[in-house]
């Protein structure tokens, strides 16, 4: 979106867009005609920066503020991304067993039972 655009939608003017924008609260590229182009989630950080605002929070603060979503947003994504490749591979497995008899598949599940228990038990001594 063109910066008018994001005025218009957020209902701030493009000269404080652009100061939060120099200040590196807003991310911005530059189209081949040197427009300035932001990001849809821009609209998303500029409420939660008029938000923090009303709390009194300083400029410092909030840049930290937006830091730190950025920081767990990109932690949240590579967890979710393991998990989406461990499905898989459980999916994987799964095949696999479909494939032994009776008695070896009982075994496996066993052990990888008793596994999942043991990864649990840790992930919830972490958190």
């Amino acid at each position: 979106m063109r910066i008018g655009q994001v005025a218009k939608l957020s209902g701030l003017t493009t000269r404080t867009i652009d100061y939060y924008t120099q200040n590196n609260l807003l991310p911005v590229e530059r189209s081949s005609s040197n427009y300035r182009l932001y990001p849809e989630e821009a609209l998303v950080t500029l409420e939660k920066i008029k938000k923090l605002k009303k709390e009194q929070m300083s400029l410092d603060e909030i840049k930290k503020h937006i830091q730190s979503d950025q920081q767990t947003n990109l932690i949240i994504k590579e967890v979710e991304d393991k998990i989406s490749s461990l499905n898989e591979k459980i999916h994987l497995l799964e095949e696999s067993l479909d494939q032994l008899p009776d008695k070896e598949r009982e075994q496996v599940c066993l052990n990888l039972q008793e596994q999942m228990k043991r990864t649990l038990k840790k992930l919830s001594a972490i958190y």
